[in-house]
This record gives structure tokens, sequence and C-alpha cells, in this order.
């Protein structure tokens, strides 16, 4: 017997368009063919597991791209992975269906269209109507009309921090093997919610968003759903898609998908005033303060302002500076984009003292600080098995000691999100009292060894407070902004869905 063949391809990219450092081949990888077997990514592994236990399907790996969240795609590179990705699905083709594994949430510079949904309507155009498509869409993602047009069916990750990515692709391979199996495509509804919610105020350990995204599994269950789902999107971006989505796929009814979709925005609408911080938060100053007095080894503080896991530039020194100010000690800054201070250190050599210039920022209001530093090791790459699927790991990178503050500089866009990153620049990630990173809410790795963290209320384009921020052309009103607006499900519902309201 033929097995039947799914084609795997697609690219995980999360785009902050405030970010001035666009995309480009410096934070992204690309794998291609069989050497997307071996990257050991969670999206990939569950795709592949899934395909593997199931008899009579075959997985056909043809291009994987991943990215450090940054600025929107370099136009050149996109448009390569692009061609690259359309060229293997004619050349490897027939198939008899087709994953997607996007994130949701890319942009490309000047392109000016959703660059998921550019992508996976190009995807839809050439293998033809009739193949089934879905995907494994992060919950920061965002969805338009032509986007579901162009899809049969979806999962969507319901945790943040995000420790469900295994199982999100597992149930989209399956959502896909089951309509090849029975040739019945799902039904699907969207209403678009008119709410900015970063990440931070949205993290599923903490109500509303614990029991709005804990609620879906019901509504999974319920006869004839395939699947419930709530994008909370990426609200930096003041673009024309942006914005909370619920979307529901049905097996059969269009009118019942729409009923529900409409039943679960309003549930997170009846909330919205719930979203907020509720994770231990402070100005710079007094959250440096309270964890150089607290009794606590193993402090982690997010400098969420600059965080380089929502694409911010990751080049702020604002938090290094107010450590030396405070002449605070045993603490550790990792991860500062800085390729001009790499090249001095270098330079200098290890066991040197050398003198820096801290803050000629490009992403926020230069702060100019001389201190004089210890070079303590550099090196040509962050090697670390572990985050060898990231651009950025694979840059010069020198570590200095100004006082008692330990500092990582880096040549090329990083993120460090758990303990390998500072194990490959010879740091303990539990041996010292303070480390401060480059994100928002803490990731999995981070939550699973501190004793204490806080989230720095710091400045930069990853700020959180999204009332201080500009919209034109994202819909208004739209909440937080517009704080006293009243609204109805039925104003969100997607164009494709609007002839079932005569009947509703």
């Amino acid at each position: 017997m033929t097995s039947k063949r799914i084609a795997v391809l697609g690219f995980r990219h999360e785009a902050m368009i405030a970010c001035p450092f666009l995309t480009d081949e410096s934070t992204t990888m690309t794998w291609y063919l069989d050497e997307l077997l071996d990257v050991p990514v969670t999206t990939l592994t569950g795709v592949f597991d899934t395909i593997a236990a199931e008899d009579g399907f075959e997985a056909v790996p043809l291009l994987f791209c991943r990215t450090l969240p940054g600025g929107g795609f370099e136009r050149g590179l996109y448009e390569k992975m692009k061609g690259d990705s359309l060229n293997l699905l004619k050349e490897h083709g027939l198939f008899d269906g087709v994953l997607v594994l996007n994130h949701g949430a890319g942009e490309t510079d000047g392109l000016g269209v959703h660059a998921d949904t550019d992508y996976i309507v190009a995807v839809r155009e050439v293998v033809g109507p009739d193949i089934p498509i879905t995907v494994p869409f992060d919950h920061h993602g965002q969805v338009t009309q032509e986007l579901l047009d162009a899809i049969d069916a979806m999962a969507c990750l319901r945790t943040a921090p995000h420790r469900d990515n295994y199982e999100t692709s597992v149930r989209a391979t399956k959502q896909l093997i089951d309509i090849m199996k029975t040739g019945r495509k799902p039904k699907k509804a969207a209403v678009h919610i008119p709410m900015m919610i970063p990440g931070e105020k949205c993290m599923t350990d903490y109500a509303p968003a614990k029991d709005l995204f804990g609620m879906l599994p019901d509504y999974d269950a319920l006869p004839g759903v395939t699947e419930a789902h709530i994008f909370v999107g990426f609200g930096w971006n003041d673009l024309p898609w942006c914005g909370m989505k619920a979307v529901v796929t049905h097996e059969t009814s269009e009118e019942e998908a729409l009923r529900l979709a409409r039943e679960i925005a309003d549930k997170v609408w009846a909330r919205r005033k719930e979203f907020g911080l509720k994770m231990p938060t402070a100005g710079v100053r007094e959250g440096l303060e309270q964890a150089a007095a607290a009794p606590e080894k193993i402090i982690y503080l997010a400098d969420s302002g600059d965080n380089t896991t929502c694409g911010a530039g990751g080049d702020l020194t604002f938090v290094l500076q107010e450590a030396i100010d405070l002449d605070m000690q045993d603490i550790i800054i990792g991860g500062i984009y800085a390729p001009d201070l790499v090249d001095q250190c270098i330079a200098a050599g290890v066991d040197s003292e050398v003198t820096l210039e801290l803050g000629h920022h490009i992403s926020a209001r230069k702060q100019i600080k001389t201190v004089t530093a210890k070079v303590l090791a550099s090196g040509d790459a962050v090697d670390t098995s572990a985050y060898t699927n990231l651009r950025g790991n694979d840059s010069p990178w020198a570590k200095v000691q100004i006082g008692g503050v330990i500092a990582t500089f880096h040549s090329a866009r990083v993120s460090f999100t758990g303990p390998g990153h500072f194990e490959a620049v010879g740091v303990d990630p539990t041996a010292h009292k303070i480390y401060v990173v480059k994100v928002g809410y803490l990731h999995p790795q981070q939550e699973d060894i501190m004793n204490r963290n806080i989230c720095l209320l710091s400045e930069g384009v990853g700020a959180l407070d999204f009332t201080l921020l500009e919209y034109s052309k994202v819909k208004r009103p739209c909440f937080p902004m517009d704080g006293d607006m009243e609204w109805s499900s039925i104003e969100g519902v997607f164009e494709g869905n609007k002839g079932l309201l005569a009947t509703a």
C-alpha cells in the first residue's frame, strides 16, 4: 500500500515592527529536507512522532525556518525562504496533506500584508484547493480572513509561558490525518476581539487567562467541535490585522462554529479589565534593590522593556548602568547586544582592563556611562547544543566584570531563555544571587530553577503599558486605549461568516 504523503514546511517568526533591527541571516536558521529530522524543536518532533505512529502516512520534510524574535524579515531573506518553500513543494509533490509550521506573528519589511498569511496563501496556490492544510499556531500569532480561507484546521498553544508546543503540534497533525482519512473538512468561524494585550498580562498561571484558556478543552469536547482557540495576538504592532481572536472549527456546522466563537469572544471581553501583570513587578531601581535585600539566591529579574523574546533589540544597558550605580554585588546581566563592545574586549584580551562607553543605544534614547571593566572571557560562539536551533549563538561574545556586576556582550542579537545560555559563557545559572535576562515573563526552564523573580518595568520597545503607545492602523476603538468603549461580539464577526448573521 502506498503511504499518504504529508509535506512539512514553514517558518516561526515573531516580529516587532518597532524593533530597529530587521530579522536577517544573523538571527535566522533554515533547514532543508532530511535536516529537519534532527532539529531539536518540539514543534517539529510533535509532527514527526505523530505521523510515524500512524500506519499508511509518511512525513516529507521540506523546509523549516526559525528566527529570534526581532524586526520584520529583511525582504530578500523572506522572499528566498518563501521561494525555496514553494519550489520544494513543486519538486517533491504530489502531496496528500500539508503541515505548515508557522507561528502566526510574522511580518516582512515592505511587504504590506501579514507575512504568515502571504506565505500560507502561496502554499495553498501551489497545492491546489483540495489538499488539506493544518497549522500549529502560537497563540501570540495573528489570524486573517485570507489565512482562514487558505487552511482547513489548526491547533494553537494554550499555555504562557509556553509548555505545550509538542502537544499543539500533535493536535494539528492528528487533525490533518483525520481530514485525510475521512475527507471531511471542518467549518471555520472567527471573531476579532478589539483588545491589545501583551503576553505578560495574559499568563495562563493566573486569572483570567488561566480560566479562559482552561475552558477550551471543554469546548473541544462538545459534539462536532474540532477545536476552539483564543489568539492573544501581538499587541505591540500597530497593524490592521492585530488584536485578539476567538476561532472555532466544527466538523459540519459553520453556524455552530460561529455561535461558539462568539460565546468565547464574549467571555474574553467580559473579563478584559482583569488582564494585568500578576507576577511581582517593580521599577528598575526598586527591583534591583529588592533583589539585593532578599535572603534568597537565584533571583531572576526580567528586563521587560528590552525583551528580546517579543522582538526588542536587546541593546539597552539601562539595567546594567543602574546596577553599577547601586554598587550591586553578585549579579549577572546576560545577553546585551553590543558588537562594538565585544570588539573592544576581544582586542584587549582576557584579564585585561578596558574602558567601555555603555549606552550607545539604537532602540531607545542614548544614556552614556563610561566604565572600567575587566575582561573575564570571550569566544567566537555561544556554543551550547541545547540552543543550536537559534542563530546569534554562533556570534562572538565577551564577558566582563564591572565592580560586583558581571555582564555578557554579544555581536549578534541573542536571547537568554534557559540555563544553557549562561553555562555557555561560563556562568553557573544557579550559583549567583541575581540574574538579569532580557525577557518579559520568565521561560519554563528559568521558572524551574529560580527561587524568586521580579519583572522590571524597564524602558524600551517591549514596554508593557500599551496605553502609552500610538495606534493609527489598528481599528479603533480598542481596549485598553479606549477604556470606556462598548462592544458586542457581533461586531467582530469575520467577513467570511457575516452571511450567517441574518439567520443567527
